[in-house]
């Protein structure tokens, strides 16, 4: 049996994901595991150059720790906070959430999206 083993560093296996606010493109995302028989568990790698990306409130549960670069984060109605490297962030299912990223970011995201 093979042991999978992923570098969160790796640019392999990415694919195009949400566009930066203004622009047609911005991020990429990696599927590193997706739980296929329980709730859609995902475990992916999110990749993003500078500018915002806004999220609306989503049928989903999410929580990310920045293993690279910074960004302004803010939820809701919430006072915007500075992310960087080891931070972790919890986004409740429906709420809205907007990324100012600064600096060529990298998030560890696990995401549920069902019940």
């Amino acid at each position: 049996m093979s042991m999978p083993i992923y570098n969160i560093a790796d640019d392999i296996d990415l694919t195009p994901a949400m566009p930066a606010e203004g622009r047609d493109g911005g991020s990429w995302r990696r599927s590193i595991w997706q739980d296929t028989v329980e709730n859609g568990t995902i475990v992916a790698v999110w990749k993003a150059e500078p500018g915002i990306y806004n999220y609306p409130g989503r049928d989903l549960e999410e929580t990310f720790v920045v293993v690279e670069g910074e960004a302004v984060y803010s939820q809701a109605d919430s006072a915007p906070v500075k992310i960087g490297p080891g931070s972790i962030v919890s986004i409740a299912r429906g709420v809205p959430s907007r990324l100012e990223i600064l600096s060529p970011f990298r998030k560890l995201a696990t995401v549920i999206p069902k019940p």
